[in-house]
């Protein structure tokens, strides 16, 4: 894959697209196979949303957590090279390993992180749980995930699925900051359409708006602006959801 923009000569911006999945023994069946249909449908199309754009090389991760939490592949992988595998769904809901996982990735590689060392994109994250966390903790493990630069220009999302109670969605709502980005989602179907819409949408927004503020390398947050309102009238078109 081509990695340089060669009409200026520099190395091409990188943009993180990071899932969060809940794979706990509540999400088992319909739940679960909605969103391995759905990333599988992502990944079909990010091929094409590459080649669109020569400003930015898309990164793709995902982080699974039950009783624990585990990344998919070692680090984050060029569209091409990212290979869906279908997850299973087991055990408990420990929010606070998964949020524990992304604060280390979303660190500088200098760091011992995943992302880039200087400039980058603003990542997205897209957070997907169907209750509440079996981690009392979780609060204080979210605090030192906000801490995190990245976390805090990330453009994040949060799916609640089948999910009405106030109190589980409080727990999303201090994921994301904002309760415009967290989305109440009652089908599978629903979802399947909801994961593609912001990852895609998402992703093609921000890698076609790939700038830096050269004098402190801070990810333009227009990006995020933009990609939220195009997502949010293309989420006017699904049924099942609300936000």
């Amino acid at each position: 894959m081509d990695r340089m923009n060669f009409g200026e000569g520099i190395a091409r911006q990188e943009l993180n697209l990071v899932f969060v999945i809940d794979n706990s023994g509540s999400m088992d069946g319909e739940k679960i196979g909605a969103v391995n249909n759905a990333i599988r449908d992502v990944m079909s199309i990010m091929p094409e949303i590459q080649d669109d754009t020569s400003d930015a090389v898309i990164k793709i991760s995902a982080l699974k957590f039950s009783d624990s939490a585990k990344w998919i592949y070692s680090e984050p992988k060029d569209v091409g090279e990212f290979k869906w595998k279908d997850l299973s769904a087991d055990g408990g809901t420990d929010l606070s390993a998964a949020y524990d996982k992304l604060a280390v990735w979303l660190t500088k590689k200098e760091k011992g992180g995943q992302m880039p060392d200087i400039g980058g994109v603003a990542p997205i994250v897209i957070l997907m749980t169907d209750g509440l966390p079996t981690s009392y903790d979780w609060e204080k493990h979210l605090d030192a995930l906000k801490k995190k630069g990245w976390f805090k220009v990330a453009l994040k999302y949060a799916l609640a699925i089948n999910i009405d109670s106030d109190e589980a969605m409080d727990v999303l709502n201090k994921f994301t900051g904002n309760p415009e980005t967290v989305l109440k989602v009652y089908s599978a179907e629903a979802l399947r359409k909801v994961i593609k819409v912001i990852a895609v949408t998402a992703s093609k927004v921000k890698s076609n708006s790939a700038t830096t503020n050269q004098a402190n390398n801070t990810p333009n947050q227009n990006a995020n602006a933009m990609a939220q309102n195009e997502i949010a009238n293309k989420l006017e078109e699904i049924d099942d959801v609300e936000w």
